[in-house]
């Protein structure tokens, strides 16, 4: 796999089910600020829901995962970022489904619909010859460092080599850093989506799909 946009020392390379657990709490801490809202005071069960989702990404999702780590003189650091992109076919509906139980199951029935509501944004409906990055993260003591726009670059390979055409993804409008680095990378707005109810509940009233042609 091509690394030659990482600093010299950092690795780059496809996740394995060992790296579920990593990568949700990757996610977790990357998107807290709407974690904190979405499970309210149970925030210490998102790691667990999101281990599970990352997991039927990978099996029914069509999605393969990249994770970043660090090579230091103890050997390799705990993956430091990552990426998600939907490549291959997604059982959505059996995605839906499956996150509705595992929402049920940790956080009853109540929060689990006003979870599984907020959750639901964006919303994306699958094109076949597109890419689709599902969520790209970065730990906080490694941002800046160029693991997103190596990730990125590493996403669009992925694509390419599943003869998709475009990468989309969606972005929420006040993450501004963000939208300038794939601005920046080549992406544009398509269209906007926006919600009250995220805008109530997370402070995120829209939602941005990005597009770039491969």
């Amino acid at each position: 796999m091509d690394t030659g946009l990482l600093d010299e020392g950092f690795k780059l390379r496809k996740a394995t089910p060992e790296d579920n657990r990593v990568i949700a709490g990757l996610v977790v801490e990357g998107f807290v600020d709407k974690f904190r809202p979405v499970f309210r005071g149970r925030l210490d069960r998102a790691a667990d829901v999101m281990e599970r989702w990352v997991a039927l990404e990978h099996s029914i999702g069509g999605v393969t995962s990249l994770i970043v780590e660090h090579e230091t003189d103890g050997g390799l650091s705990a993956p430091l970022a990552s990426i998600g992109v939907r490549t291959g076919h997604s059982d959505d509906e059996a995605l839906s489904r499956k996150l509705w139980g595992t929402l049920r199951e940790q956080l009853g029935l109540f929060p689990a619909l006003r979870s599984a509501t907020l959750l639901s944004h964006p919303r994306y409906n699958p094109i076949k010859t597109e890419a689709y990055v599902e969520r790209l993260v970065v730990t906080n003591d490694y941002k800046r460092r160029g693991l997103a726009r190596s990730l990125l670059y590493e996403a669009e390979a992925l694509g390419r080599g599943a003869d998709k055409s475009s990468i989309g993804l969606h972005v929420s409008g006040i993450n501004h850093e963000a939208l300038t680095l794939y601005e920046t990378e080549g992406y544009e707005e398509i269209s906007r989506q926006s919600s009250w109810l995220t805008g109530y509940a997370l402070g995120i009233r829209d939602w941005i799909y990005l597009k770039k042609s491969l």
